[in-house]
């Protein structure tokens, strides 16, 4: 296959948003709603990934002297240190009532959509409500809202506050704590965000009986550390060390099953100043800070991890997001109404307070004592079911009750005996000193040989599992059409980076072809499809065959990696030009380069290896796609069409990223979306 250089222009990149999320009071930590805990994905024996669980936080940041500093001599009053503190005052009575205006409308506007959120609040917000007899905390934690303490740690302790014991620390957090329960607010205060870089933070924060934190970034930097980043809870082992660059948070990485507190990531965002770029002037407004959101909940959503509990949070301020004054906060409204409804609709997002996420984490813990939640683990088998699969979830097979398949040698599979069967686990490939896995689902009805069809996840390269991704879901009807399939897990960034994962998938297929006749399978009849990029992977391997340096040395060498069918859904065509799923973090983390045009993009765009003999292509694309445009399928289509084959576009209309509704029902719908994957590969591979 021929290979033609497509090197694409910089552009602008769209920023990222920053998050956090909110905790309750003990009077509600424990009612769970519905699908939280062993619904959310904590119960160890589902192989699927429950809802993801979704709030929104609010700051309340520490606006004229706090508290500490106001006691201070007249001479240091305002900020710690001696300088004063220009602009905006929450002891201004106007200033306080018009943020108390704000957080109304905002809670409103949740409320609206089924939701609740944290409030975090500090002096002299809180002691500003306690001097105007102020009920906003109360009234706020009455509707259902929750309550917690935000802790910006030089603004209530000076500049040496780095210096100072935990006693201290622990003594101004109680008194802040005490000043939100003057202002109203009922029960234990769970959640704080603030005090990051403190080295005696976790040790603090327990003293002052605070358990549940998240929302971490370096406040000098404004950048969070990618180690901390994800949809699964921990329990920290140890606070942060040091500062600039001998800062370490392996520690705060790392989970201790006996940790106090437990730490909720914000979700599983693809870059490092996500926390702080809405201000910066690259932002794009409103809209495009909301559009990346999206696309990151989307990706969080996709990514995560079946038999765990899975988070997402997102924090706002009074006043911001304001729009203009015909639509105030009306981004807001329609980031919950075309993004959020939706998905909560379908099932894939729930609603949960951050104490409600983190009881649901400890129910997981007592489901799996000792377990490190942020190890990788293989889902067990889902149990048989006679209902359909909800899009995104793992298929209901029932699982094999016989030997798993040997990964060489061994008496052949045929016949009807494994029908219906799946084994788990399956080591097809060993790269890089790591055992490739894939599951293999065998045809239901099914005797002699029949055509195999590689499932690929997706997940930015980053993520996700074989078990899980959109997709996953069309594997019972290809079992039922008489399709053998295997699911493949690959190697991800940034641990193994670009082609690490193209040599993977590769090495599937070529484990299917060389042991075809174990699997009854035909060997020249295999097809491979995928979501996001594991759209992008098959379609490379459509793409390509042995000739273009993407064979790897995983096993099975000499054997063909071609398929002669591929499915792409919303992946990408060419990397070499920007959109929202090739952030700058991708192309560094997953892809090795530091900006466009790169000549690594270029070869890994399928884009470039068009040509005359590749197989048939059927690319299916979301209208209203953010994360990986419409038009990465439409150039990939372009590029085919021009090298002399017939691929097909079939244009989803009001669908996002991952076919999720946006604006309206999608047409054609998810079942008709898996009908056609399987009357495709009946075609062109029966």
């Amino acid at each position: 296959m021929r290979f033609a250089k497509m090197l694409g222009s910089l552009a602008v990149a769209i920023a990222a948003v920053g998050v956090v999320a909110c905790s309750p009071s003990t009077d509600t930590a424990g009612s769970l709603p519905a699908g939280s805990g062993s619904g959310s994905g904590s119960n160890p024996e589902s192989s699927e990934a429950g809802p993801l669980l979704f709030t929104i936080g609010m700051h309340i940041e520490p606006l004229g002297p706090t508290a500490q500093a106001a006691a201070a001599q007249p001479s240091t009053a305002g900020k710690p240190g001696g300088a004063s503190r220009p602009g905006p005052d929450y002891n201004n009575v106007e200033m306080f009532e018009r943020s108390v205006a704000d957080m109304e409308t905002l809670a409103g506007i949740v409320e609206e959509h089924g939701g609740k959120m944290t409030i975090q609040a500090q002096s002299p917000f809180t002691t500003t409500a306690v001097n105007t007899g102020s009920t906003i905390l109360s009234d706020l934690q009455d509707a259902g809202h929750e309550i917690g303490l935000h802790f910006h740690e030089d603004a209530h302790l000076g500049k040496t506050v780095n210096e100072l014991g935990t006693e201290k620390w622990c003594e101004v957090m109680k008194e802040e704590i005490g000043f939100i329960h003057d202002a109203g607010v009922e029960g234990d205060i769970n959640y704080w965000s603030g005090g990051n870089l403190y080295s005696h933070l976790l040790e603090a924060a327990t003293c002052a009986g605070l358990s549940v934190n998240s929302d971490w970034k370096n406040p000098d930097t404004q950048q969070t550390d990618l180690a901390l980043v994800g949809t699964v809870p921990w329990r920290p082992s140890g606070s942060v060390s040091g500062s600039g660059a001998t800062l370490d948070t392996s520690a705060f990485a790392s989970h201790d099953p006996s940790g106090e507190v437990i730490f909720l990531p914000e979700g599983n965002y693809d870059r490092s100043d996500f926390a702080a770029s809405r201000r910066s002037e690259e932002a794009g407004g409103d809209e495009a800070y909301f559009e990346y959101l999206e696309s990151q909940l989307l990706r969080s959503v996709e990514t995560a991890v079946p038999g765990k509990v899975n988070v997402f949070h997102f924090t706002i301020h009074p006043g911001e997001f304001r729009g203009n004054n015909n639509d105030p906060f009306g981004v807001i409204e329609r980031f919950l109404s075309e993004v959020v409804d939706p998905l909560v609709a379908e099932g894939k997002v729930e609603w949960a307070t951050l104490s409600e996420m983190a009881a649901a984490f400890e129910e997981w813990e007592d489901e799996n004592p000792g377990a490190d939640p942020r190890e990788g683990q293989d889902a067990a088998s889902p149990a048989p079911s006679d209902s359909g699969t909800a899009a995104g979830a793992s298929p209901t097979v029932p699982a094999s009750t016989s030997p798993a398949a040997p990964a060489s040698g061994g008496k052949p599979r045929t016949g009807k005996a494994y029908t219906g069967k799946v084994d788990r686990d399956v080591t097809y490939c060993t790269a890089g000193g790591t055992a490739l896995k894939m599951d293999i689902y065998y045809p239901q009805g099914a005797s002699g040989e029949t055509p195999a069809v590689l499932y690929v996840h997706g997940g930015g390269w980053t993520g996700g599992s074989k078990s899980g991704g959109s997709g996953s879901e069309t594997i019972p009807s290809l079992v039922a059409e008489g399709f053998l399939v295997a699911a493949v897990d690959y190697r991800l960034a940034p641990k193994d980076k670009w082609p690490a994962q193209i040599e993977d998938v590769k090495c599937a297929v070529r484990y299917l072809r060389a042991n075809a006749e174990k699997y009854s399978i035909d060997a020249d009849s295999i097809g491979a499809y995928g979501g996001s990029a594991g759209g992008h992977l098959v379609s490379m391997l459509g793409v390509t065959d042995g000739d273009e340096g993407f064979e790897g040395t995983g096993g099975w060498a000499g054997v063909s990696s071609r398929v002669q069918a591929v499915v792409s859904m919303f992946g990408a065509g060419d990397m070499t030009v920007e959109f929202n799923g090739a952030s700058q973090a991708i192309l560094t983390g997953v892809f090795g380069v530091e900006s466009r045009p790169s000549e690594v993009l270029a070869k890994a765009s399928p884009v470039t290896w068009a040509s005359s003999d590749d197989p048939p292509f059927l690319l299916l694309h979301g209208e209203k796609d953010k994360l990986v445009p419409l038009s990465q399928s439409q150039v990939l289509h372009d590029a085919l069409m021009k090298a002399g084959t017939e691929p097909e576009l079939v244009v989803v209309k009001n669908a996002g990223h991952g076919f999720a509704p946006t604006g309206g029902a999608i047409s054609p719908t998810r079942t008709e979306i898996s009908a056609m994957i399987a009357a495709f590969f009946a075609e062109h591979l029966k």
